[in-house]
C-alpha cells in the first residue's frame, strides 16, 4: 500500500506542476490562466490528501488496491513525459486544454477514491470526494473548451 500511495502522490504532484506550466504558458489569457492555477491548487491538495492516507494505520483503514502497480507507473510516466514536453515546447491554449482533459479522464480510474478498497467508511467518503473533484475538473475543462472552440451557432 505504501508504494501505491507514493506513486499516487507523485502523479498528483506532477499534475500540479503540469497545470502550473500550462498557466505560465497562458499569460495572455487571464481566464484560462486562472483556471489552470485553480486546477494546480486542487492537485496539490489531492497530493497532500494522498500523503495523509499513507500515514494512516493501513490494516485498519484499507482492504487493498483494485489496480496494478504497472498501470499506475505507466500513468506517472505519461504525466512526467507531458511535463517535460511542456517545459521544452509551451502548448497552445487548445492543445493545453485537450491534454488536460485527456489526462484527467485517464486519472479518474486510478484515483485513490476509486482504486482503493476502504475499511473505514468516513475515509472512503473523504477520498470519494477527491475523485469527484477530478470529474468536476473534466467538466470544467470541457465546458471551457466547448465555449471557446465549439461555440453554438
Amino acid at each position: 500500500m505504501q508504494e501505491f500511495f507514493d506513486i499516487c502522490s507523485e502523479i498528483e504532484s506532477t499534475m500540479c506542476l503540469i497545470y502550473r506550466r500550462m498557466a505560465h504558458a497562458m499569460r495572455g489569457n487571464e481566464k484560462l490562466q486562472e483556471l489552470m492555477l485553480q486546477l494546480a491548487k486542487d492537485e496539490a491538495d489531492h497530493a497532500n490528501q494522498v500523503r495523509y492516507a499513507r500515514v494512516l494505520p493501513q490494516s485498519e483503514s484499507f482492504a487493498g488496491v483494485k489496480i496494478g502497480k504497472s498501470r499506475l507507473e505507466l500513468l506517472l510516466l505519461k504525466a512526467q513525459s507531458l511535463l517535460r514536453d511542456l517545459e521544452n515546447d509551451p502548448p497552445t491554449e487548445k492543445h493545453a486544454l485537450l491534454k488536460a482533459i485527456e489526462l484527467e479522464e485517464e486519472f479518474i480510474g486510478v484515483h485513490v477514491g476509486t482504486a482503493v478498497e476502504f475499511k473505514d467508511e468516513k475515509l472512503k467518503e473523504r477520498f470519494s470526494m477527491l475523485a469527484r473533484d477530478d470529474e468536476k475538473h473534466v467538466g470544467t475543462l470541457r465546458a471551457y473548451f466547448n465555449k471557446v472552440y465549439c461555440p453554438a451557432t
